[in-house]
């Protein structure tokens, strides 16, 4: 998840744009001028959302005459990669039946007129999932699962490239983005800021930057970056010992021709990218009354990469989203579709899509497919990265409690991976 600071939310409690900039920004586009212009209350992290009713003219000429569309303004945060990656996959997952809200037009230029990136997309009216589910009876929520298995089978079979990142305009891979990475507040906030004054460190010194044909590559890319973070930031001084193990992994991972587990990670099948949603829950799955999906929204932080990732499995995100509810208030259904979906999920895609539901159950092996060190390797890299995400932020953001589980059982996996790896000297 991303690390906000409650700054972060600020944003979008700004009159970001007037509405004559808005109105002229859909004269320029669009050709129509806004009847109506408002702003709901309920706002997000990374972006200033209107909504927006425009003019009725002949709709054989304008499709968008007398429509209804999201203006989705851009808070600054990582710079034209996040626009770009969420427009692409929008259009090929519309271009491959999934239901997603159409792009009307978009901006992924830091430097626009407006001062702002930006995109405007087709407003779609019906309530979330998340409102409406404990509503449905089983025999909905039964379609809703298979809808689920219907949107898995059409992503895997979209065309994408399969190296580990986003995607581009133009269908290829692009840069990673993770909501993890360091943005432009955390930077002039953790870095640029005094006591610090880490003025040189900037977005491309600070994060990966390109897409990666294998695991290691992608996870090496990360590690590098955490290496420099670990060597020039005062308040990860604790970690500083680290740096001779965490430099030897490094190199292993560059140079694999005489390490077999390096290669046998990089060859393998089970490993390569697939396009994921990364927050597929009932929040962001809009439907009717029926339980029929309308669109699946929050494309922003999609991307590829490996199937056993976290938040990759779109039924352990729903499931995630059931366990958050509060015991006192779940409805008495609840129990009963965390303790089954998952398997009926599976057991559904295997009988609909055999292929698919066998590849996706090897992937899903995270100790099969990594083996002991690619286990000891991502655990390098989450909690590597947990312990800078705590420590460069302070105990001022997260709390004594959370800064001492950093500097034990945090630190504790980090060293235990590096044994593993065969890069620790005592």
């Amino acid at each position: 998840m991303a690390m906000l600071h409650a700054d972060d939310y600020a944003f979008a409690t700004q009159q970001v744009l007037s509405d004559s900039e808005i109105s002229d920004l859909f004269t320029k586009c669009l050709g129509l001028t806004p009847t109506r212009i408002t702003s709901p209350a309920s706002q997000g992290a990374f972006h200033k959302v209107y909504f927006v009713s425009l003019e009725e003219k002949d709709s054989e000429e304008n499709p968008w005459s007398g429509r209804d569309v999201v203006l989705r303004v851009a808070r600054k945060t990582i710079e034209r990669i996040k626009t770009e990656n969420e427009m692409a996959i929008l259009r090929v997952l519309r271009a491959a039946g999934i239901p997603v809200p159409d792009v009307v037009f978009f901006s992924a230029v830091p430097d626009d007129p407006l001062k702002y990136e930006y995109n405007c997309l087709e407003r779609i009216t019906y309530p979330s999932l998340a409102d409406t589910w404990p509503s449905l009876s089983p025999t909905q929520l039964d379609s809703v699962l298979d809808q689920f298995v219907d949107i898995f089978i059409k992503m895997w079979n979209i065309d994408v490239s399969h190296n580990h990142g986003s995607l581009r305009l133009d269908g290829t891979s692009g840069p990673v983005i993770e909501e993890t990475m360091w943005t432009f507040p955390d930077i002039k906030r953790y870095f640029h800021a005094a006591p610090y004054n880490l003025t040189s460190e900037t977005f491309a010194t600070l994060n990966p930057t390109d897409s990666y044909a294998s695991w290691p590559a992608y996870i090496c890319a990360f590690l590098k970056t955490y290496a420099h973070v670990t060597a020039i930031h005062p308040s990860v001084e604790w970690l500083r010992d680290l740096l001779p193990p965490l430099r030897r992994v490094i190199a292993i991972l560059d140079d694999a021709r005489e390490v077999e587990w390096v290669q046998r990670l990089r060859d393998t099948p089970e490993l390569q990218g697939r396009l994921f949603h990364r927050d597929f829950h009932f929040g962001n799955i809009l439907a009717d009354e029926e339980g029929n999906i309308k669109a699946v929204i929050d494309w922003e932080f999609a991307g590829i990469g490996p199937s056993f990732a976290s938040r990759a499995s779109p039924i352990r995100n729903v499931l995630g989203f059931f366990r958050c509810l509060p015991a006192s208030t779940r409805p008495p259904n609840t129990q009963h579709l965390i303790d089954t979906w998952e398997g009926e999920f599976s057991t559904r895609l295997a009988a609909r899509a055999p292929e698919i539901g066998a590849q996706w159950v090897r992937e899903m092996d995270r100790a099969a497919v990594l083996g002991v060190e690619g286990e000891a390797l991502s655990d390098l890299r989450e909690y590597l990265r947990s312990c800078l995400e705590i420590g460069v932020r302070g105990e001022e953001v997260w709390g004594q409690a959370k800064m001492e589980t950093a500097k034990g059982t945090y630190r504790d996996v980090v060293v235990a991976s590096l044994k593993t790896l065969g890069c620790w000297e005592e």
